[in-house]
């Protein structure tokens, strides 16, 4: 008994120094739609969940794990994918990542942005490039030039690698790259490129590049970006800006538009895309985000829609 007691001992103690840097946390997006005209309807919607668990092995070497909750193609409304699961070394060359981690194609101007939980960016909405995938990267600043080289499969942490090609993502910022924490300016780009099979004969480039531009201060914060995207024959380009200003510590309005020319890759034609609304924090760990959506076709349809979004983070 005796000898059991100090074992259980142990294995508590041993625990508590393994756990003690430790951090998990989590994030869900849920809202509630009314659609505006001939087509109303209403609906509660459970966007979104994300639950990390993240801790340092050692002071040069940390992990992290995210699982996302969210529907899929085959129709169910809640399915965990794992999307982020990769371990971050720093060296002198730099922060080695290893694994499933987040795509550095539009960090930055999410970052700006700021409000995820109401509309992910432009290249992940358009479909330009995957919000996280599995592969290798480096991270690396120089003096306010911040740099990060990934090489990754290229389909996305929900697909499966499907051929032997790899792809190439670069994003290089100047100056703050987290203007949602930080006053400041940025400006940067960002570029992709993927071998794909073309026919039997040939093989092309998948490519795609973003210019963009951020300013937060003084209770502003606003962005900026192109974005460009080419696959042999086909081509698309987005335009985005966006801004937040902040009337309290509580509450801000913010606004955002998107004109996306997709029509020769989802035949989806140009398209216009609003958003504008208010942000209230009322206390910590909950937002309440109100927001406005109306989406103009190219043939000048228009789809207006109430949206109350709301964060839950803990």
């Amino acid at each position: 008994m005796k000898k059991t007691f100090i074992l259980l001992s142990t294995i508590f103690m041993l625990s508590t120094l393994v756990l003690a840097d430790n951090s998990t946390s989590g994030n869900i997006f849920f809202d509630h739609t009314t659609g505006l005209g001939d087509s109303a309807y209403n609906s509660f919607n459970m966007k979104r969940a994300y639950l990390s668990y993240s801790n340092a092995a050692t002071k040069d070497l940390s992990y992290k794990v995210t699982y996302d909750i969210g529907s899929n193609d085959g129709g169910s409304a809640h399915t965990a994918f794992l999307k982020v699961a990769m371990v971050k070394w720093k060296t002198e060359l730099g922060d080695v990542t290893i694994g499933m981690q987040g795509m550095n194609m539009f960090k930055t101007m999410e970052n700006t942005w700021g409000h995820r939980f109401i509309a992910t960016m432009p290249m992940d909405a358009y479909k330009f490039s995957a919000s996280a995938d599995l592969g290798i990267g480096l991270t690396r600043s120089f003096g306010p030039i911040s740099t990060s080289v990934l090489i990754t499969n290229g389909g996305g942490y929900k697909k499966v690698e499907s051929d032997s090609y790899k792809k190439l993502s670069i994003h290089a910022v100047y100056g703050e790259s987290k203007l949602n924490k930080k006053d400041g300016f940025n400006g940067g780009l960002s570029f992709s490129m993927e071998p794909y099979n073309r026919d039997s004969l040939a093989t092309e480039n998948k490519n795609v590049m973003g210019i963009f531009a951020g300013y937060s201060g003084h209770g502003f914060r606003a962005g900026f970006e192109f974005d460009t995207k080419s696959e042999g024959d086909i081509d698309g380009q987005i335009i985005s800006a966006y801004g937040t200003y902040k009337l309290s510590d509580k509450l801000s309005v913010l606004g955002r538009l998107d004109q996306a020319d997709t029509k020769t890759i989802s035949n989806n034609g140009i398209m216009q895309a609003v958003i504008t609304g208010l942000h209230y924090s009322p206390l910590k760990g909950l937002t309440i985000a109100p927001t406005f959506r109306m989406i103009i076709s190219e043939d000048e349809e228009m789809e207006n829609s109430v949206v109350v979004n709301f964060q839950f983070d803990f």
